[in-house]
């Protein structure tokens, strides 16, 4: 007797790929660049780029932005089209826990407390995350942390220190859930990829657009299914040890997926896409970043002290529809 079983539906190509950004202001660096004289942030840029290739993108990155505000205020909003999902996220936590080292004056309490107990919370959440962008069904990255560009040696030690051991622990969760990572801590290594010590500039973010270009291209919707109008992962992708002699497909239980995590740290930049086009940048005004992110005015721009009385912010979702 023929099975009759309908086919696995994949998306066709008028379907498209649909980019969504999560995260700080890693991906949301526009209120750090001159605007006025045409720089562009990461979404400008990717923009750019969705529509020489004809994607569509989402933003839901907002500077500010702490794990927390991800799952709660980011997370929620993902459309149900999201083909590629980038995340960039934790950077915020990991900063709290350093304003919490310099309120209690670096004693050894409270940097054992933070080293230890403080980054190990910061892991779990980032699990939990990552965890939940799965259910989604899409091709999910995640980016591990670069290092701030400050120059006081004590801040610089610790900031490698820590980040050392926390972006371990984003590639280890990113191995055991099969997560691509862009590598943003082997990435930038020169002053021109940072608009102040904190974010990243025009430079940088081109670095983040190529990256970003390549995940997308190297995991094609051909790898998902589409049901209900929604993309999951293709169960039928398995290792070529999957099948037994014969032909015949072993039980699901049996079956090994084809892993899709790959690891992307290319230094490469696009001078047409970080071209300055004034036009563009001061087309979408920037919405309100988070309260956390005035508060750390004070490690962007020692000299400045930190606004008092930050402006109350709402979730914002940008969507941009390229084709």
């Amino acid at each position: 007797m023929l099975d009759t079983a309908p086919l696995p539906q994949f998306p066709t190509a008028e379907d498209g790929v649909h980019i969504v950004l999560l995260g700080d202001s890693t991906l949301d660096n526009g209120r750090y660049l001159d605007l006025a004289g045409g720089e562009l942030s990461v979404e400008k840029q990717l923009a750019k780029r969705c529509l020489e290739r004809g994607w569509d993108l989402t933003v839901l990155a907002q500077d500010g932005s702490m794990l927390d505000d991800v799952r709660k205020r980011q997370l929620p909003l993902i459309p149900q089209t999201a083909t590629h999902i980038v995340l960039s996220a934790s950077g915020n936590d990991l900063l709290s826990l350093l304003n919490q080292m310099v309120v209690a004056n670096f004693t050894l309490s409270s940097m054992y407390e933070t080293i230890g107990a403080g980054l190990t919370s910061v892991s779990d959440d980032y699990r939990d995350i990552l965890k939940e962008l799965k259910g989604f069904g899409c091709h999910s990255a995640c980016c591990t942390l670069y290092r701030p560009n400050f120059n006081h040696l004590f801040f610089k030690s610790l900031a490698t220190m820590s980040l050392g051991l926390h972006n371990s622990r984003i590639s280890q969760i990113s191995e055991e859930l099969d997560v691509s990572i862009i590598d943003l801590a082997n990435m930038f290594d020169k002053p021109d990829d940072f608009a102040n010590p904190l974010e990243l500039s025009t430079t940088g973010g081109s670095k983040i657009v190529e990256n970003v270009t390549m995940f997308v291209t190297e995991h094609p919707i051909s790898r998902l299914r589409r049901t209900n109008n929604v993309y999951t992962y293709d169960d039928e992708a398995v290792l070529p040890g999957g099948t037994s002699f014969f032909g015949i497909p072993p039980l699901h239980c049996c079956a090994t997926r084809l892993p899709v995590r790959k690891v992307y740290a290319s230094k490469a930049e696009s001078a047409s896409l970080k071209a300055p086009d004034k036009a563009l940048a001061s087309s979408d005004p920037q919405g309100p970043a988070l309260p956390f992110s005035r508060a750390q005015e004070n490690w962007r721009n020692p000299i400045d002290k930190p606004d008092s009385n930050p402006p109350d912010s709402s979730p914002k979702r940008k969507e941009k529809v390229s084709r």
